[in-house]
Protein backbone atom coordinates (compact mmCIF):
# COMPACT_ATOMS: atom_id res chain seq x y z
CA UNK A 1 0.00 0.00 0.00
CA UNK A 2 2.27 2.67 -0.92
CA UNK A 3 2.52 6.07 -1.04
CA UNK A 4 2.08 9.02 -3.24
CA UNK A 5 2.65 12.58 -3.32
CA UNK A 6 0.22 12.96 -6.70
CA UNK A 7 -2.19 15.79 -5.14
CA UNK A 8 -2.58 16.55 -8.92
CA UNK A 9 -6.76 16.54 -10.36
CA UNK A 10 -8.47 16.69 -7.03
CA UNK A 11 -11.53 15.93 -8.95
CA UNK A 12 -10.57 12.69 -10.16
CA UNK A 13 -9.13 11.74 -6.52
CA UNK A 14 -12.24 12.44 -4.86
CA UNK A 15 -13.89 9.74 -7.36
CA UNK A 16 -11.90 6.98 -4.47
CA UNK A 17 -13.21 9.12 -1.57
CA UNK A 18 -16.34 7.44 0.08
CA UNK A 19 -18.52 9.11 2.85
CA UNK A 20 -17.36 8.71 6.61
CA UNK A 21 -17.86 5.58 8.11
CA UNK A 22 -19.93 4.61 10.59
CA UNK A 23 -18.86 1.69 11.98
CA UNK A 24 -15.29 -0.35 11.56
CA UNK A 25 -14.62 -3.70 10.66
CA UNK A 26 -14.03 -6.12 13.51
CA UNK A 27 -10.05 -6.70 13.03
CA UNK A 28 -9.46 -3.05 12.74
CA UNK A 29 -11.61 -2.35 16.77
CA UNK A 30 -9.99 -5.01 18.18
CA UNK A 31 -6.81 -4.19 17.47
CA UNK A 32 -7.05 -0.09 18.30
CA UNK A 33 -9.07 -1.06 21.36
CA UNK A 34 -6.59 -3.34 22.94
CA UNK A 35 -3.37 -2.31 21.41
CA UNK A 36 -3.83 1.48 21.19
CA UNK A 37 -6.46 1.73 24.20
CA UNK A 38 -8.89 3.86 21.69
CA UNK A 39 -12.04 3.79 23.82
CA UNK A 40 -14.64 1.71 22.01
CA UNK A 41 -17.30 5.29 21.74
CA UNK A 42 -13.99 6.67 20.15
CA UNK A 43 -12.81 4.25 17.35
CA UNK A 44 -15.03 5.42 14.39
CA UNK A 45 -14.43 8.89 14.97
CA UNK A 46 -10.45 8.10 15.42
CA UNK A 47 -10.41 6.22 12.23
CA UNK A 48 -12.34 8.91 10.32
CA UNK A 49 -9.96 11.23 11.28
CA UNK A 50 -6.63 9.37 9.97
CA UNK A 51 -8.15 8.88 6.91
CA UNK A 52 -8.78 12.39 6.30
CA UNK A 53 -4.98 13.79 7.56
CA UNK A 54 -4.24 10.69 5.14
CA UNK A 55 -5.99 11.34 2.19
CA UNK A 56 -5.51 15.02 2.36
CA UNK A 57 -1.09 14.25 1.39
CA UNK A 58 -1.53 10.89 -0.04
CA UNK A 59 -4.84 10.69 -1.99
CA UNK A 60 -4.59 7.21 -3.37
CA UNK A 61 -7.86 4.26 -3.35
CA UNK A 62 -6.47 2.75 -0.25
CA UNK A 63 -7.00 5.90 1.65
CA UNK A 64 -9.98 7.10 0.41
CA UNK A 65 -11.58 4.23 0.46
CA UNK A 66 -10.26 3.34 3.99
CA UNK A 67 -8.63 -0.11 2.40
CA UNK A 68 -6.14 0.48 5.21
CA UNK A 69 -8.66 -0.56 7.91
CA UNK A 70 -8.14 -4.04 6.35
CA UNK A 71 -5.73 -5.83 7.72
CA UNK A 72 -4.31 -7.51 4.67
CA UNK A 73 -1.84 -9.81 6.49
CA UNK A 74 -4.36 -10.74 8.92
CA UNK A 75 -6.03 -12.61 6.17
CA UNK A 76 -3.86 -14.69 4.41
CA UNK A 77 -3.59 -18.12 4.65
CA UNK A 78 -0.04 -18.45 6.06
CA UNK A 79 -0.69 -15.62 8.82
CA UNK A 80 -0.31 -17.80 11.87
CA UNK A 81 2.95 -19.79 10.41
CA UNK A 82 4.08 -15.64 9.42
CA UNK A 83 3.70 -14.76 12.75
CA UNK A 84 5.12 -18.25 14.08
CA UNK A 85 8.13 -17.81 12.08
CA UNK A 86 9.06 -14.12 13.16
CA UNK A 87 8.83 -15.53 16.95
CA UNK A 88 12.23 -17.37 15.75
CA UNK A 89 15.84 -16.30 17.20
CA UNK A 90 17.03 -13.30 14.59
CA UNK A 91 13.90 -13.68 12.36
CA UNK A 92 13.00 -10.06 10.65
CA UNK A 93 9.63 -8.75 8.53
CA UNK A 94 9.94 -6.02 5.95
CA UNK A 95 6.62 -3.92 5.29
CA UNK A 96 6.49 -2.87 1.62
CA UNK A 97 4.72 0.31 1.01
CA UNK A 98 3.71 -0.04 4.62
CA UNK A 99 1.23 2.83 4.63
CA UNK A 100 0.52 3.54 8.24
CA UNK A 101 2.22 0.40 9.35
CA UNK A 102 -0.72 -1.11 10.58
CA UNK A 103 0.11 -4.80 9.49
CA UNK A 104 2.76 -4.47 11.74
CA UNK A 105 0.76 -3.33 14.90
CA UNK A 106 -1.28 -6.56 14.03
CA UNK A 107 2.13 -8.46 14.33
CA UNK A 108 2.89 -6.86 17.45
CA UNK A 109 -0.06 -7.16 19.19
CA UNK A 110 0.19 -10.75 18.08
CA UNK A 111 3.39 -10.87 20.32
CA UNK A 112 6.32 -10.57 17.74
CA UNK A 113 9.05 -8.12 19.17
CA UNK A 114 8.39 -5.50 17.83
CA UNK A 115 12.18 -4.52 17.17
CA UNK A 116 12.22 -7.23 14.30
CA UNK A 117 9.93 -4.94 11.90
CA UNK A 118 10.76 -2.60 9.47
CA UNK A 119 7.95 -0.68 7.43
CA UNK A 120 9.48 0.67 4.46
CA UNK A 121 7.46 3.47 2.10
CA UNK A 122 8.81 6.44 -0.39
CA UNK A 123 7.55 9.34 1.89
CA UNK A 124 7.22 9.75 5.66
CA UNK A 125 3.87 11.63 5.85
CA UNK A 126 1.94 8.20 6.39
CA UNK A 127 4.33 6.44 8.67
CA UNK A 128 4.62 8.85 10.63
CA UNK A 129 0.51 9.62 10.86
CA UNK A 130 0.77 5.85 12.20
CA UNK A 131 2.12 6.51 15.44
CA UNK A 132 -1.09 8.99 16.05
CA UNK A 133 -3.27 6.21 14.22
CA UNK A 134 -1.78 3.46 17.10
CA UNK A 135 -0.92 5.52 19.69
CA UNK A 136 2.38 4.27 20.48
CA UNK A 137 4.98 6.64 19.46
CA UNK A 138 6.84 5.83 22.71
CA UNK A 139 6.59 2.17 22.73
CA UNK A 140 6.72 0.94 19.14
CA UNK A 141 10.78 -0.28 18.72
CA UNK A 142 10.19 -1.13 14.84
CA UNK A 143 11.94 0.69 12.19
CA UNK A 144 10.69 2.92 9.47
CA UNK A 145 12.97 3.43 6.71
CA UNK A 146 11.52 6.33 4.02
CA UNK A 147 13.32 5.12 0.23
CA UNK A 148 12.84 4.40 -3.34
CA UNK A 149 12.03 0.80 -3.84
CA UNK A 150 13.33 1.67 -7.76
CA UNK A 151 16.25 3.15 -6.85
CA UNK A 152 17.88 0.41 -4.47
CA UNK A 153 21.51 -0.30 -3.20
CA UNK A 154 21.95 3.26 -5.42
CA UNK A 155 20.25 4.95 -2.12
CA UNK A 156 23.38 4.39 -0.38
CA UNK A 157 23.34 2.83 3.15
CA UNK A 158 19.67 3.08 3.78
CA UNK A 159 19.10 0.36 1.37
CA UNK A 160 21.93 -1.67 1.50
CA UNK A 161 21.69 -1.93 5.39
CA UNK A 162 18.08 -3.65 4.47
CA UNK A 163 19.88 -5.84 1.70
CA UNK A 164 22.79 -6.87 4.41
CA UNK A 165 19.58 -7.59 7.17
CA UNK A 166 17.48 -9.65 5.33
CA UNK A 167 13.78 -10.75 5.47
CA UNK A 168 12.43 -13.52 6.37
CA UNK A 169 9.23 -12.31 5.73
CA UNK A 170 8.62 -9.46 3.24
CA UNK A 171 4.86 -7.97 2.88
CA UNK A 172 4.54 -6.35 -0.05
CA UNK A 173 0.21 -5.24 -0.62
CA UNK A 174 -1.32 -3.17 -3.23
CA UNK A 175 2.13 -1.96 -4.38
CA UNK A 176 3.29 -4.13 -8.19
CA UNK A 177 -0.17 -3.58 -9.29
CA UNK A 178 0.37 0.53 -8.99
CA UNK A 179 2.99 0.14 -11.78
CA UNK A 180 3.98 -0.93 -15.32
CA UNK A 181 5.06 -4.41 -15.88
CA UNK A 182 8.66 -3.18 -16.57
CA UNK A 183 8.31 -1.21 -13.40
CA UNK A 184 6.93 -4.08 -11.73
CA UNK A 185 10.15 -6.25 -12.74
CA UNK A 186 12.37 -3.21 -11.75
CA UNK A 187 11.14 -2.95 -8.43
CA UNK A 188 10.91 -6.68 -7.91
CA UNK A 189 14.50 -7.54 -8.95
CA UNK A 190 15.20 -4.66 -6.12
CA UNK A 191 13.19 -6.09 -3.47
CA UNK A 192 14.37 -9.56 -4.15
CA UNK A 193 17.55 -8.71 -2.79
CA UNK A 194 16.26 -7.93 0.13
CA UNK A 195 15.10 -11.73 0.81
CA UNK A 196 16.66 -14.58 2.66
CA UNK A 197 17.03 -17.59 1.09
CA UNK A 198 13.88 -19.52 2.41
CA UNK A 199 12.62 -16.17 2.75
CA UNK A 200 8.80 -15.01 1.82
CA UNK A 201 6.99 -12.56 0.00
CA UNK A 202 3.62 -12.27 1.09
CA UNK A 203 0.49 -10.08 -0.43
CA UNK A 204 -2.40 -9.11 -2.22
CA UNK A 205 -2.68 -6.74 -4.89
CA UNK A 206 -5.71 -6.10 -7.68
CA UNK A 207 -5.45 -8.77 -10.37
CA UNK A 208 -6.72 -9.60 -13.70
CA UNK A 209 -8.26 -12.70 -15.67
CA UNK A 210 -7.70 -10.54 -18.35
CA UNK A 211 -4.15 -9.53 -17.42
CA UNK A 212 -2.57 -6.28 -19.20
CA UNK A 213 -2.19 -2.92 -18.82
CA UNK A 214 -5.01 -1.01 -17.47
CA UNK A 215 -5.66 2.57 -16.46
CA UNK A 216 -3.46 3.88 -13.77
CA UNK A 217 -4.58 6.20 -10.97
CA UNK A 218 -2.22 9.38 -12.30
CA UNK A 219 -3.96 11.04 -15.37
CA UNK A 220 -3.18 9.19 -18.40
CA UNK A 221 -0.67 6.42 -17.44
CA UNK A 222 -1.22 2.39 -17.29
CA UNK A 223 -0.42 -0.33 -14.85
CA UNK A 224 -0.35 -3.99 -15.30
CA UNK A 225 -2.49 -6.26 -13.58
CA UNK A 226 -1.56 -10.07 -13.55
CA UNK A 227 -3.53 -13.20 -13.48
CA UNK A 228 -1.00 -16.45 -11.53
CA UNK A 229 0.54 -16.86 -14.72
CA UNK A 230 2.01 -13.75 -15.62
CA UNK A 231 3.04 -12.91 -12.25
CA UNK A 232 4.75 -16.07 -12.04
CA UNK A 233 6.45 -15.03 -15.52
CA UNK A 234 7.86 -12.07 -13.80
CA UNK A 235 9.60 -13.95 -11.13
CA UNK A 236 11.04 -16.01 -13.64
CA UNK A 237 12.46 -13.20 -15.01
CA UNK A 238 14.01 -11.19 -11.94
CA UNK A 239 15.34 -14.49 -10.79
CA UNK A 240 17.50 -14.55 -14.41
CA UNK A 241 18.20 -11.34 -13.17
CA UNK A 242 19.29 -11.79 -9.81
CA UNK A 243 20.68 -15.39 -9.98
CA UNK A 244 17.87 -16.54 -7.92
CA UNK A 245 14.70 -18.73 -8.09
CA UNK A 246 11.33 -18.62 -6.64
CA UNK A 247 8.41 -20.34 -6.11
CA UNK A 248 4.47 -18.45 -6.59
CA UNK A 249 1.49 -19.91 -5.52
CA UNK A 250 -1.27 -17.38 -5.70
CA UNK A 251 -4.87 -17.24 -6.10
CA UNK A 252 -8.07 -15.11 -7.65
CA UNK A 253 -11.17 -14.42 -5.76
CA UNK A 254 -13.68 -11.37 -5.61
CA UNK A 255 -12.83 -10.10 -2.30
CA UNK A 256 -12.79 -6.69 -2.34
CA UNK A 257 -13.52 -5.92 -5.45
CA UNK A 258 -16.18 -3.34 -6.43
CA UNK A 259 -16.80 -3.83 -9.89
CA UNK A 260 -17.92 -0.75 -10.38
CA UNK A 261 -15.58 1.85 -8.90
CA UNK A 262 -13.51 3.69 -11.31
CA UNK A 263 -10.36 1.19 -10.53
CA UNK A 264 -11.82 -2.17 -11.19
CA UNK A 265 -14.31 -4.11 -13.76
CA UNK A 266 -15.60 -7.03 -14.51
CA UNK A 267 -12.26 -8.56 -15.20
CA UNK A 268 -10.52 -7.79 -11.72
CA UNK A 269 -9.94 -10.01 -8.84
CA UNK A 270 -7.77 -9.97 -5.53
CA UNK A 271 -4.37 -11.72 -6.76
CA UNK A 272 -2.83 -13.02 -3.38
CA UNK A 273 -0.07 -14.28 -3.64
CA UNK A 274 2.57 -16.09 -1.44
CA UNK A 275 6.87 -16.11 -3.76
CA UNK A 276 9.20 -18.30 -2.07
CA UNK A 277 12.48 -17.78 -2.55
CA UNK A 278 13.79 -21.19 -3.23
CA UNK A 279 17.23 -20.81 -4.61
Amino acid sequence: MAATNDTSFPERNRGWYRDDLIEVNEPIRKLLENYSKVPSSDVVKHVNSIREKGFATNPYPCIGLYRFANLTLLTHPLYKALVERLHSANATYLDVGCCFGQDLRQLVYDGVPSDRLVGLDITAALMDLGYNFFLDRETLKARFVVADVFEGAEQGPIWTELETRGADVMHCSAFFHLFTLEEQISAAINLARLVKKGGVIVGRQVGSVEPGDMPAIRDKSFSYRHNVDTFDAMWRKVGEATQTQWKVEGTMDMVGINVNSLIEDQNSRRLLFTVTRVG
